[in-house]
């Protein structure tokens, strides 16, 4: 479960485009939208947080230079409130000099 260690970067990488991607794997089920929200929360200001601070850079030289993406890659699409809640963060994030997007991914 990625969202139930808040302090991890899940994964990172230099995409097609050029973007240094920092993506929050979210397995979880929507089950209980305002505890999803707050872990999500929890996620997205440590990635913030390794991005200002410019320890992306010593983490991952690669990236060095690159514009910078949060992706979320969720299992499940989001009820109304996650909805309203990620565009809220692509609003704060996006203000901030970092792409952010979300995509929902199938498994199977």
């Amino acid at each position: 479960m990625a969202l139930a260690d808040p302090e991890k970067i899940d994964y990172i990488g230099i995409a097609p485009d050029g973007y240094c991607v920092l993506t929050v794997a979210d397995p979880d089920p929507w089950d209980d939208p305002t505890a999803h929200i707050e872990a999500l929360k929890a996620k997205l200001n440590t990635y913030m947080h390794f991005i200002r601070s410019g320890e992306i850079d010593r983490a991952y030289p690669d990236g060095q230079n690159t514009q910078r993406k949060i992706l979320i890659a969720l299992r499940e699409a989001p009820p109304a409130a996650g909805v309203a809640f990620l565009q809220e963060a692509n609003a704060t994030i996006t203000a901030l000099g970092v792409a952010f997007s979300w995509q929902v991914f199938h498994a199977g």
